[in-house]
């Protein structure tokens, strides 16, 4: 009878060693689960912080300055290169209302909202350089300024010549313009600032969490 108590604690204090090293592996288990899962969800609410980011510069480029200057300036190109071909136009202004000859020229025909579109997709870009950033956008802009004078001359003298309707040269031959322009801007953006693929495509693909 002595020798079975002490035979009965030594096996209890053996189990009770073995279940901690049971247990241990599933609380590690746990934390790593834990871990992964963290992980994994941040690059998501990285994509939903720089959503934010972007749709406030956008909205806050478009709607809040006064585009009548560069409204002006978009006239009197399309004015000048149209002059330059043969043509009698002018650019008039009415009310601060911008015309060339006799079509209005308003903030959409600046080409600005696609400006504005990409320096939201580019200002919160990470892991970039703040001058590759303005230089990218700088070129873009430009870019888009020239192709959009030269669309808008484009029009008026399909419109001006009688070749095509005012309905067509304007809304569908725009639309084409204003897509393959902007697949073109995408490449040359990505080209200039690589950055901005990698950080998209990392949305799409997303790494692996590792302990």
């Amino acid at each position: 009878m002595k020798r079975t108590s002490p035979i009965k604690i030594q096996t209890c204090a053996t189990s009770t060693r073995s279940c901690r090293y049971r247990e241990a592996p599933m609380y590690r288990k746990r934390i790593l689960n834990n871990r992964v899962a963290e992980t994994m969800n941040r690059p998501y609410r990285t994509f939903i912080l720089y959503i934010v980011a972007a749709a406030t510069i956008i909205l806050g480029l478009y709607y809040l300055p006064d585009y009548f200057l560069l409204e002006k300036a978009t006239a009197e190109s399309a004015t000048f290169l149209l002059n330059s071909l043969g043509m009698n136009v002018q650019t008039r202004i009415v009310d601060e209302k911008v015309f060339l000859s006799d079509v209005k020229i308003v903030k959409d025909c600046t080409g600005v909202q696609v400006i504005a579109v990409f320096f939201g997709m580019l200002i919160p870009v990470p892991k970039a350089r703040l001058h590759k950033k303005l230089l990218t956008l700088l070129i873009i802009s430009a870019s888009l300024y020239f192709a959009n004078v030269l669309r808008i001359a484009l029009e008026f003298s399909l419109l001006h010549l009688h070749i095509l309707p005012w309905s067509i040269a304007h809304y569908p031959l725009s639309l084409l313009l204003g897509v393959v322009g902007v697949l073109i801007l995408v490449l040359v953006s990505d080209r200039l600032l690589p950055e901005f693929g990698d950080y998209l495509f990392s949305f799409v693909r997303p790494r692996r969490a590792t302990d």
